[in-house]
């Protein structure tokens, strides 16, 4: 999705329902150099959000399991998945956090929310944290986890049918995963199922150097949103530092895969306006469609990174959460309902 300079300035202009919002955030300014400081504020972000949501219904089974990973290591995952009925599609989502912060139960509402629409089985995967784990612990332990899943996806364990959809996806860090793990799979790493779609959730995907060229006009969001509130540039600086990534490596950036992009699934990509990932997105999504790859994109003008994570009960923070249904049904083509989708998104988002 290419939009004119002008355009894309236009979506970096805060949002009338962020303005309100940022009304009711503390003033006490927040240190954004400290890794740590930044994991416990996620954490208790995460926590708030799970103690909300509840316990899980009678009609889902939520469980953990330890998956091994290459290098022996036991890495805890979240599997949701219908407590009875049909086998479904198989789901593995990456949580956000910069990959020095979150964990696999970030992704709790979303998981319920699948099971809930399709059926679903969804594994929400555990991978290392840096600095304690530098990159690329966090791409490889989503790789293996993402290889056990498809692996394990007909047994018991998870009790899913990969041939009605296997989609991975996530936010933020995990929305980069996600589309680093897609294209890895594609030749290199493959899976005992093949992949039929992805989410790409605000994801990074490319810096400038790695931009196609033909792009690189259009690729502003740094200098346009270059220090938001919500990942600013001290935010970004401390997480490149602590995770200590390879800028040309493919686990990195997607964009940087070997692989042709012609053989991506289907995929459904959410862009922030202002948000400084915002043209790795809608970069990414034109690429895939040039490519003759089906893609479905949805963008938020004047909202920042994360924006519906932490405004749900506003407009633009329950739309993104519905597109989210939305775009998984239009990932599986399935026709839904927009009952169903306010039954369903009304208590599993909140």
């Amino acid at each position: 999705m290419l939009l004119t300079q002008e355009e894309l300035a236009e979506t970096a202009r805060m949002h009338p329902q962020v303005v309100e919002f940022m009304k009711t955030m503390p003033s006490t300014p927040v240190d954004n150099s400290d890794v740590f400081a930044a994991r416990e504020r996620l954490a208790a972000g995460v926590k708030m959000m799970n103690d909300k949501l509840g316990p899980a219904p009678p009609t889902i089974s939520e469980s953990y399991h330890d998956v091994p990973m290459r290098d022996g290591f036991l890495s805890t995952t979240k599997i949701q998945k219908p407590a009875s009925g049909p086998a479904g599609p198989l789901v593995v989502l990456y949580f956000g956090g910069g990959f020095v912060s979150g964990d696999k139960d970030q992704m709790s509402g979303i998981g319920r929310i699948l099971v809930s629409l399709f059926g679903a089985t969804v594994v929400s995967a555990g991978y290392r944290l840096a600095p304690e784990h530098p990159f690329p612990y966090g791409q490889l332990d989503s790789l293996d986890t993402t290889k056990w899943a498809a692996e394990n996806a007909t047994a018991s364990i998870l009790s899913a049918d990969p041939s009605k959809g296997f989609i991975i996806g996530g936010v933020s860090a995990g929305g980069s995963i996600a589309a680093a793990v897609s294209r890895k799979v594609q030749e290199e790493e493959k899976l005992a199922h093949p992949l039929t779609g992805q989410w790409l959730c605000i994801p990074s995907l490319m810096d400038h150097a790695s931009c196609p060229e033909e792009y690189k006009h259009v690729y502003l969001a740094y200098e346009q949103n270059g220090d938001t509130a919500f990942l600013g540039k001290e935010s970004r600086e401390m997480m490149a530092k602590a995770s200590a990534w390879d800028n040309t490596s493919d686990l990195r950036y997607a964009v940087l895969s070997k692989a042709p992009i012609s053989g991506q699934p289907r995929t459904y990509t959410q862009v922030e306006g202002m948000d400084p990932l915002r043209d790795d997105g809608l970069i990414y999504d034109e690429l895939l469609k040039k490519a003759g790859v089906p893609t479905r994109i949805d963008l938020y003008p004047g909202c920042p990174h994360g924006h519906f994570m932490m405004m749900q009960g506003y407009e633009i923070g329950d739309k993104a959460f519905t597109d989210i249904g939305k775009g998984f049904a239009w990932l599986l083509e399935k026709e839904v309902p927009d009952a169903v989708f306010a039954k369903i998104l009304g208590g599993s988002a909140a």
